[in-house]
């Protein structure tokens, strides 16, 4: 009898919201929390942590691909992924779901 394999060490990120943006070429992207990055662009909430998944810049957020330092120094400017990420929340663009579309 065969049996169904389940995959249990898979890690659901829950409320995210990728917010991307293009530079010299490039798409960067962050992982966010939905509702506070709307907080954050009216200037609600000021703490970076508490709108960010995680301070890391991707290139694919779904797939989990992290930007490369190079491309982050040639885009902009520097390495620095705290700034990045306020850079790219301040003019990058929202992901909406299908859902919240409709």
């Amino acid at each position: 009898m065969s049996k169904i394999f389940t995959p249990t060490n898979q890690i659901r990120l829950t409320n995210v919201a990728v917010v991307r943006t293009k530079k010299a070429g490039k798409r960067f992207e962050i992982a966010c929390y939905r509702n506070k990055v709307v907080s954050w662009r009216n200037e609600v909430e000021k703490d970076i942590d508490e709108v960010l998944q995680t301070h890391t810049v991707f290139t694919n957020v779904s797939k989990g691909q992290v930007a490369k330092k190079e491309d982050l120094i040639k885009a902009f400017g520097t390495e620095d992924q705290t700034e990045i990420c306020k850079e790219i929340l301040k003019k990058g663009e929202l992901q909406v779901s299908d859902k919240e579309r409709q």
